[in-house]
């Protein structure tokens, strides 16, 4: 009978840790890249097409989740506190003007984690969940 009742606990604990692990958001990079750190500013700089290099680095090959994806959401709205709809408004402009390119979309964060992993210049964002001892973990943006 004291099983019984400690099932439910249990089952609303497990349910609110992997609710937190989901907040959160890393920014991964390859275990080779040139860059020691980044700050929220650099990120938000890098995925709003302002810089492709950072601290005199090489030019990164910066990686995205699917245009309408939660994660991708969540995202901009940690990283700073933009809207899908504005962040696509916001690349749709720079397309049309030919001064920049998006990040790349890539399917899920399975394949970000393939392509940081292959490319030492590689940048992406993934669920906290989703890390890998194969990437390098560089900021956390933390709901």
């Amino acid at each position: 009978m004291i099983v019984r009742h400690l099932k439910y606990p249990l089952i609303l604990i497990l349910g609110l840790l992997t609710q937190t692990a989901r907040a959160d958001i890393v920014i991964i990079v390859n275990p080779d890249s040139p860059l020691a750190e980044l700050n929220q500013q650099n990120v938000s700089d890098l995925y709003l097409g302002r810089t492709r290099a950072i601290h005199g680095a090489e030019r990164f090959l910066i990686l995205d989740q699917p245009r309408d994806s939660d994660l991708r959401s969540r995202f901009f709205a940690q990283l700073n506190g933009m809207s899908l709809r504005s962040v696509n408004a916001y690349w749709a402009r720079l397309q049309f003007s030919g001064d920049s390119q998006p990040p790349i979309p890539l399917s899920d964060s399975k394949s970000v984690v393939e392509t940081v992993r292959h490319n030492r210049l590689a940048i992406g964002y993934i669920d906290a969940a989703a890390v890998t001892n194969d990437v390098r973990p560089i900021l956390t943006l933390r709901k």
